[in-house]
């Protein structure tokens, strides 16, 4: 491999880890917990998060779509959120989805 090509590779790579998107505070309150642990509270609502990174940048892509999710959790009000068993980063999608369910406190 040419000095080039390498520099190429290492600049791309660079490129996608700054893509990462940085974590609100009032997402960071959310709590991830189990469809078990969500039975005592109450349910809010449906959410999900998507990023066009794949690939190489999957991980980055799967938090980015998992922030988006705690995010708007936090707007609705929510406390915990259920994700979905089926959500996982995938190298050969066109980008990241993740689906979960929001909850609350009982009142």
């Amino acid at each position: 491999m040419r000095v080039t090509e390498k520099f190429c590779y290492v600049g791309m790579l660079l490129v996608l880890v700054g893509c990462a998107t940085t974590m609100s505070d009032r997402a960071s309150r959310i709590r991830i917990i189990t469809a078990e642990e969500a039975k005592q509270y109450e349910y809010v609502g449906i959410i999900q998060g998507y990023s066009s990174l794949s690939g190489v940048a999957r991980h980055t892509g799967y938090q980015n779509a998992l922030t988006q999710v705690l995010d708007e959790a936090a707007a609705m009000g929510a406390e915990f959120v259920v994700l979905n068993p089926n959500n996982e980063s995938s190298y050969w999608n066109t980008g990241q989805l993740v689906r979960a369910e929001a909850y609350k406190r009982k009142k």
